[in-house]
């Protein structure tokens, strides 16, 4: 069926509205952090994981819907982190900041003790169900890591790798040795790869890239084109050995389909089954589904969004059942439908804070490490859902503080909340 007037308009839309929300967010972006902001690197996300797919939706399945919501979206944040930009320079100016080499300031045992807890709170899953990459079905082993110990190791495994590399660019390797730092790397790759897991490896990755940039350092070129080609195959070949049984005797064509599926159509595909079912079966949750505890208060059956709408999403697919992420965008969506546009507003607001926050404090090695990680889970918001990106962020909050000394985090992040980051800097903390 040709798209007719609706789905077109929802095609355009898309694309008008991420234009317009990168030139909304280019403000906030040139005053701290570049390309590194973290409104940017959310609208980059969204586009790949929600842009893409809304518009094939659109034209070829004739579903307006998805694509109108993103653009909503979209807009949103993008007007929401303009508008706190404008704030910040009324209330803080143009004042400087913090320039410099980056300062070690980590404790010594605090990143390798904190990684080492987070294996060791993972360890009784896996030795339940085996380590799902050397298991006989992946994505059976797989679907048994869930909880706080795998986010645990999200936050822990990355800060250590990023850390101990960062320590030695500055000249204080771990324990007096280069090579320990590239062995902590290596070996969290393995293990978070281990797991049957295609974006914890991927996760790691980026979080030690956003550090290394954000401590003012360059990625050689060659090398860094070579091992993000090398990424992108091993990330292409793991989804077809952990789905072997379904490849049907053509591993390339079933690789391009499934790639395609899983970056650019599923998540716009999860939040068009939510929209089909809510509100013409199920009213719109207000808020319940982050407080699922409360349903039997309110009198209704507050399911978990993903494996709820899952069937609806990948019917057939495979026979193990599964999780589809709504991501923010599917959240909103089921608890207030169009009226939730305005959270993303201040979703812009938060970003264009946890900008201003990143640079203030990123000449201390231990700060730019959780801001390379807040920025990245924030950018993932579009498989992240609301619970889980505050216990993320909060996880990385408590990393932090456990990780090196305080040196004025509290007053900073109070000060950032009222958009007075600005007087610190000209005149400190006191």
């Amino acid at each position: 069926m040709s798209p007719g007037p609706p789905e077109i308009f929802a095609a355009v839309a898309v694309v008008a509205a991420f234009v317009t929300a990168f030139v909304l967010v280019v403000p906030a972006a040139r005053r701290h952090l570049g390309i590194l902001h973290p409104a940017v690197a959310w609208l980059g996300l969204e586009a790949v994981f929600f842009g893409v797919g809304s518009i094939v939706l659109a034209l070829v399945d004739s579903q307006a819907g998805p694509g109108l919501y993103v653009a909503g979206a979209v807009l949103a944040t993008g007007a929401g982190t303009w508008l706190a930009d404008g704030l910040s320079r009324r209330r803080e100016g143009e004042s400087p900041v913090p320039t410099g080499p980056v300062e070690v300031g980590a404790r010594l045992l605090g990143p390798p003790l904190l990684a080492l807890a987070s294996i060791i709170a993972i360890a009784p899953t896996l030795l339940a169900t085996g380590i799902p990459l050397l298991t006989g079905d992946i994505t059976a082993a797989r679907s048994e890591i869930i909880g706080i110990a795998v986010q645990l190791v999200r936050v822990a495994l990355p800060a250590l790798a990023a850390v101990w590399l960062l320590a030695s660019a500055s000249g204080h390797p771990p324990a007096g040795r280069r090579a320990l730092a590239w062995v902590a790397l290596v070996a969290s790759l393995v293990f978070t790869t281990s797991l049957g897991s295609r974006y914890l490896p991927l996760e790691l990755g980026a979080a030690v890239v956003l550090a290394w940039l954000l401590s003012g350092r360059r990625l050689p070129g060659r090398p860094a084109i070579a091992v993000g080609v090398l990424a992108a195959v091993v990330f292409v070949a793991f989804g077809v050995v952990r789905a072997a049984d379904r490849s049907a005797g053509d591993p390339v064509g079933f690789a391009v389909e499934r790639t395609v599926s899983r970056l650019f159509l599923i998540q716009p595909r999860t939040l068009g089954a939510l929209q089909e079912r809510i509100p013409a079966e199920e009213p719109h949750f207000l808020g319940a589904t982050w407080l699922r505890r409360i349903g039997p208060l309110v009198g209704r059956d507050i399911p978990n969004l993903g494996y709820w709408i899952y069937p609806r999403v990948v019917t057939g697919e495979q026979a193990t059942a599964g999780y589809a992420a709504p991501g923010l965008l599917g959240e909103v969506w089921a608890n207030f439908g169009i009226a939730g546009l305005g959270l993303f507003g201040l979703l812009g607001v938060f970003c264009e804070r946890l900008g201003a926050l990143v640079v203030h404090r990123r000449t201390r090695l231990v700060d730019a490490v959780a801001g390379s990680l807040a920025i990245l889970f924030v950018a993932r918001t579009h498989a992240l859902g609301l619970m889980g990106l505050g216990l993320l962020l909060a996880l990385v909050l408590a990393w932090r503080w456990l990780a090196g000394a305080d040196a004025g985090l509290g007053r900073d992040l109070l000060a950032a909340a009222r958009w007075r980051l600005g007087s610190i800097a000209k005149h400190g903390w006191n």
